[in-house]
């Protein structure tokens, strides 16, 4: 890095180059794996397990639960992507590698044969792990935009949910008679050229909060902040695994951790398991004599809330870890929404659906969002990329369940989802007590602190210190709880 760059400002430039290549190259990789219903019944379109059921049956739990593990095994490795991605001290080449597995993914996808038992769940955990690696890698990118963290991270959490539109978008293009081989060798050369950026335009080193980018030479430098400079012996900053032990103890992050395998695996199981419910569903209508849904057309509706309408609330979660932090606030706001579309699934009725499809993707953007902002905020780099494969190694571990669940609820319980669905409601609920709870004690936490700091200026005005304060002190004068903290 050459001493005479000049910062970039935050936000323009070279660093919203480098935030719009990112956005564009998680779209492409990141979340694919999420995109699972249109690319599920693009799959059995073209009779991939058809072969597991009766001869002359075209649907049956075997086959559902095979499909369904290729979903599982996929989520889980793109979870475990972070176990990759987080630690990896130089991002460019993470993520040019998180990006070429996907690419080996999407050519298994092309040449695969219907009746393969591994080539399927092979080329799903290449593209799970990928996207993974590519969307844990990039998140340094939030430290060089400074208080504007929570935003950028809640876009790269909504790209994350969006990238599941890849697969609608080559379910419409099948539909129209494009073949599933040209489908996926137009992405993989997509993924080359994404490869190629990621190689020239991210520096070599991660970003440090405070960093800012310049052009030098035609290729991006970062410029440290004196905060993140080289110590005096050459090295960056690292932490020490007492340090990570000490993070990963203390009780916040316990709790956030749990809450957050909680969240992530309703989520989880509502993608795995929808299409499995919806037969469920028309079953239920079928016996009150109401008239059937149309399967297809509520996967793809389901697909698109899923991957569009979370982004709508980027603006909210924004507003509620800058007026709450990046703690109980943004986890209350979970809470909420996966208590209400859980609900709706227990009603016997195709309303209650519609509804559903816009709490449930905007439950998928705040539990994202939530986990990345409070990750950013409450730890430095160093720490982060450390503790994120834990957290990853756990959560990938509680979303393993999603398979066998969905089997134990298609086999022993003769496919009726009421226990699983009102066993997650009523769990939901509780997480969502509990952070409200949190909340209003933080809340009258950061009151007090407020009034003891308006307090104690009056007190010095009142001492002969005028030049402190205005005459017209309120609590109001106190600056809100920042977004990021690290």
């Amino acid at each position: 890095m050459s001493g005479d760059a000049a910062p970039a400002a935050p936000g323009q430039g070279p660093a919203a180059t480098l935030f719009l290549f990112t956005v564009w190259q998680s779209f492409c990789t990141s979340g694919i794996v999420y995109g699972w219903t249109p690319l599920l019944m693009l799959l059995k379109k073209e009779g991939v397990y058809a072969n597991r059921c009766p001869e002359g049956v075209e649907e049956c739990s075997d086959r559902d639960v095979a499909l369904n593990l290729m979903f599982t095994i996929g989520a889980i490795a793109n979870i475990l992507g972070g176990v990759v991605g987080g630690p990896i001290p130089f991002p460019k080449f993470g993520l040019a590698f998180g990006v070429m597995l996907v690419f080996v993914g999407s050519v298994t996808l092309a040449f695969a044969d219907p009746h393969s038992e591994f080539a399927f769940p092979f080329a799903y955990v290449c593209q799970g792990l990928g996207g993974g690696i590519v969307h844990f890698g990039a998140m340094s990118v939030g430290y060089i935009f400074g208080p504007h963290r929570g935003y950028i991270m809640a876009c790269l959490a909504g790209c994350l949910g969006f990238s599941s539109m890849v697969f609608q978008i080559f379910y419409a293009l099948y539909n129209s008679g494009i073949s599933r081989q040209a489908l996926f060798l137009v992405h993989a050369a997509i993924l080359l050229f994404n490869a190629a950026g990621s190689l020239y335009l991210w520096p070599l080193h991660p970003f440090r909060a405070g960093d800012s980018l310049a052009f030098e030479k035609g290729r991006m430098v970062v410029v440290h902040a004196a905060s993140s400079m080289v110590s005096a012996a050459g090295g960056r900053v690292r932490a020490s695994w007492q340090q990570i032990y000490k993070a990963g103890m203390n009780m916040p992050f316990i709790c956030f951790l749990g809450f957050l395998t909680c969240q992530l695996l309703f989520s989880r199981c509502l993608m795995g398991m929808f299409s499995a419910e919806l037969d469920w569903k028309n079953e239920l209508l079928e016996e009150r004599g109401d008239a059937k849904l149309d399967v297809d057309l509520h996967l793809t509706l389901f697909n698109m809330s899923q991957a569009m309408l979370g982004s709508t609330m980027i603006p909210m979660f924004g507003i509620i870890a800058h007026r709450w932090g990046h703690r109980a606030g943004p986890a209350f706001a979970t809470g909420v929404l996966s208590v209400v579309w859980l609900g709706c699934l227990l009603i016997p009725a195709v309303w209650p659906l519609y509804i559903m499809y816009f709490f449930a993707g905007w439950h998928r953007q705040f539990f994202f969002s939530t986990f990345l902002n409070f990750m950013t905020s409450e730890y430095p780099p160093e720490v982060y990329g450390k503790l994120l494969p834990f957290v990853n190694i756990m959560t990938g571990a509680i979303v393993a369940l999603q398979n066998p669940m969905l089997s134990f609820t298609l086999n022993d319980l003769d496919g009726n989802f009421y226990p699983m669905l009102i066993f997650m409601t009523v769990l939901a609920a509780a997480l969502t007590v509990a952070a409200g709870g949190v909340l209003v004690l933080e809340r009258r936490t950061h009151t007090a602190a407020k009034e003891e700091v308006v307090a104690g200026k009056v007190e010095e005005k009142e001492e002969g210190n005028p030049d402190l304060v205005d005459e017209n002190v309120n609590e109001d004068d106190t600056p809100p709880i920042p977004v990021a903290a690290a």
